[in-house]
């Protein structure tokens, strides 16, 4: 019998200066079932009007994963002072490893952010968690 991968928060975050002096706060938020809880936190300064978002989610047949693309548009557009995502993984079929990339470009050089998880099995199957 295979071991059961366990349930894993796993978040990343990346954070440009200067800071703000005071900041906004405009949320996003999916639910797929419960497989898997998605959150976006953007933080901008000053106070900027939000003017449009759009969501793109992809998901396919018999897979745990699914694609996903958010953006939000403020007017005046300042630049993002600090962007953060988290993720909580229920995994069906799951790997024992992950990777994620997130690219940022705020009017300079073109930045990036890797972070990687590694899943490990559990000893004793756990009863599964309770939806979100």
């Amino acid at each position: 019998m295979r071991p059961r991968l366990l349930p894993v928060f796993f978040g990343e975050s990346i954070q440009v200066d200067p800071e703000p002096e005071h900041e906004i706060r405009c949320n996003s938020e999916v639910t797929y079932a419960s497989e898997r809880h998605f959150r976006d936190k953007v933080f901008y300064a000053p106070v900027p009007t939000v003017t449009a978002y759009s969501e793109t989610i992809v998901a396919a047949p018999n897979c745990t994963w699914r694609s996903y693309r958010s953006q939000l548009t403020l007017e005046p557009r300042p630049r993002a002072l600090r962007y953060r995502s988290t993720t909580i993984i229920f995994p069906k079929l799951a790997r024992s490893s992950f990777r994620t990339t997130l690219r940022c470009s705020l009017g300079r050089p073109r930045r990036s952010f890797s972070a990687s998880l590694r899943l490990q099995p559990c000893g004793d199957p756990a009863p599964a968690p309770a939806a979100l």
